[in-house]
C-alpha cells in the first residue's frame, strides 16, 4: 500500500470497564488490525478503558474507527481528527497498563457525565462573557509553556500525577465555577472527579479539550500552540504540525531556539536549560566529542 501522501490522524479515549480477558483480546485485535492496514501509533488498553492516537491513510483510519466501535460493542467514542504531511509515529505500539491516563488513581473511573462537559461553543461563550469562573490548565508545565487559554491558571505541574499536590494546596477557589481543560479531554475526566471528591460541586471540563476547541475556534481565546505526544511535537491554531517547535536533543521536550552545532555544523533547536548544560552541540555523540576535545580549532580561532 505504501505511505499515504497525507497522514490522517485520529485521537480518542473511552472509559469503560473491561475484564482482563477483554483487555488482552482487544490488545491483540487492535495490533493485528494496525499491522494489516499499515497504521502507526500508540494505544493504551486498561481495565478502565482505552486511549490512543494513530495515523495512516484516510480510508484506513475511517475503517479502524468503525472497527473499534464494533469491538467495544457500540460504545460511543469521540474521535478527534487532524492531518500531517509527515508520519507522526514510526511503529505500532499497543500496550496494557493499569490506567489509560497516569494520575495514579485507578479508583477514579469517570462515566463521562455530559452535563459537566462544555462543548467548544459553550466554552467559548463563557470565556467571552463576564460570568464568574476560574479556568485551570491541567497539563504539564512543558505543555503550558508553548500555549494555553489566555486567562487560565497554570499549576506548574511537573507531571500529571502531581495534580494532587496542587489540589491539596487550596489554590483552587470554591466560591466560583471551575473550568478545566487539557489536550483532548481525558485528563480532565479524572480531575473533575478528584475535585468533586474534594468538595467542588461546580466544575466543568472542555469537551474534546484544546484539540476540539481549535477545530471550531482557531485564533480564539487559546493562545500559542498545543503540544501533542508524537513526532509533530505541537500543532498550531489550525491543527497543522508546528513550524516553530522541534524536540530538544537534551530533554526531548519542545524547543524553538535555533543553533548551529559547534562540532558538526548542523542546525538544531535547543531549550534554555539544556543549552546551559550541554554546550553548543546538537546531540549526544557531538556532546561526547565536545567534552573530550572541545570545539574544533576553526571554531575557536
Amino acid at each position: 500500500m505504501g505511505e499515504p501522501k497525507t497522514w490522517s490522524i485520529t485521537s480518542f479515549y473511552r472509559f469503560l470497564p473491561l475484564t482482563d480477558e477483554r483487555v488482552a483480546d482487544l490488545r491483540e485485535a487492535i495490533e493485528d488490525r494496525m499491522h494489516r492496514d499499515q497504521l502507526l501509533g500508540l494505544i493504551i488498553v486498561s481495565p478502565e478503558g482505552i486511549n490512543g492516537t494513530l495515523a495512516g491513510g484516510h480510508p484506513q483510519i475511517e475503517s479502524f474507527e468503525t472497527f473499534l466501535v464494533e469491538r467495544l460493542r457500540g460504545e460511543e467514542i469521540r474521535f478527534k481528527r487532524s492531518e500531517s504531511a509527515e508520519a507522526p509515529f514510526h511503529r505500532v505500539s499497543v500496550v496494557i497498563r493499569q490506567e489509560i491516563v497516569g494520575l495514579k488513581r485507578p479508583d477514579l473511573v469517570p462515566d463521562s457525565p455530559v452535563d459537566r462537559h462544555l462543548s467548544p461553543a459553550e466554552w467559548h461563550a463563557w470565556l467571552a462573557s463576564d460570568r464568574p469562573r476560574t479556568v485551570i490548565d491541567t497539563r504539564n508545565r512543558y505543555e503550558t509553556k508553548i500555549g494555553k487559554f489566555a486567562e487560565a491558571v497554570d499549576p506548574d505541574l511537573p507531571n500529571f500525577s502531581s495534580w494532587a499536590d496542587y489540589a491539596e494546596s487550596g489554590a483552587v477557589p470554591k466560591d466560583v465555577p471551575v473550568l478545566i481543560y487539557c489536550t483532548g479531554g481525558i485528563r480532565c475526566e479524572k480531575v473533575l472527579l478528584d475535585l468533586r471528591q474534594r468538595g467542588y460541586h461546580d466544575v466543568y471540563q472542555l469537551r474534546d479539550g484544546i484539540l476540539g476547541y481549535l477545530a471550531e475556534f482557531p485564533n480564539g481565546f487559546y493562545e500559542g500552540e498545543c503540544y501533542v505526544f508524537d513526532d509533530r511535537v505541537a500543532v498550531d491554531q489550525n491543527l497543522q504540525p508546528t513550524q516553530r517547535y522541534a524536540t530538544c536533543p537534551g530533554c526531548g521536550l519542545p524547543a524553538d531556539a535555533e543553533r548551529t552545532c559547534g562540532r558538526c555544523g548542523s542546525q538544531y533547536v535547543v531549550c534554555p536549560d539544556c543549552e546551559a548544560t550541554w554546550g553548543p552541540v546538537c546531540s549526544k555523540p557531538c556532546r561526547d566529542l565536545y567534552l573530550r576535545h572541545g570545539l574544533p580549532a576553526e571554531q575557536t580561532a
